[in-house]
């Protein structure tokens, strides 16, 4: 069988799940009670990061669960393969289906990336004519109070 330190239980950042460690700090860094070194507590983006670190570990062991469950089904509904077979068989199956998993997640985050720029591009764009029109319209009510007090 495999252990944690073969390809298919690493986390998408291809790292052993027990080295990674946020911002590759030691897990010893930080005292007992979660503030930081420094006596403060973390910051609220900080602990939005961890959750999320921790949200994406989390779905990839399920991940690694699904294509090994996957894959030892897939193999128990053959019945040829010797026992020392059906092992690497579903080892490898396994891999695959990790592979696959890990490509289409590097899409799907590069996708992601190419939309918030688009995004945030148009949004730059519409609130730069807020801006103007803004200002347009505070400058005609600038000259027309102008003007009628000028009469």
């Amino acid at each position: 069988m495999t252990d944690s330190r073969t390809p298919d239980s690493r986390t998408p950042g291809g790292q052993p799940p027990e080295n990674r460690t946020p911002a590759g700090r030691s897990p010893q860094s930080r005292p007992p009670d979660g503030r930081s070194r420094h006596g403060r507590a973390p910051d609220r983006r900080t602990v939005q990061a961890g959750i999320a670190r921790m949200e994406g570990y989390l779905l990839w062991q399920a991940e690694i669960d699904r294509a090994r469950a996957d894959a030892a089904a897939f193999v128990d509904a053959l019945d040829w393969p010797t026992t020392a077979q059906r092992e690497e068989l579903a080892a490898l199956l396994a891999r695959r289906q990790l592979d696959l998993s890990q490509q289409t997640v590097a899409r799907i985050a590069a996708r992601a990336l190419q939309l918030r720029r688009e995004y945030q591009q148009r949004y730059d764009v519409l609130r730069r004519r807020v801006l103007v029109a803004a200002l347009a319209l505070l400058t005609a009510l600038v000259l027309l109070d102008a003007l009628l007090l000028a009469r």
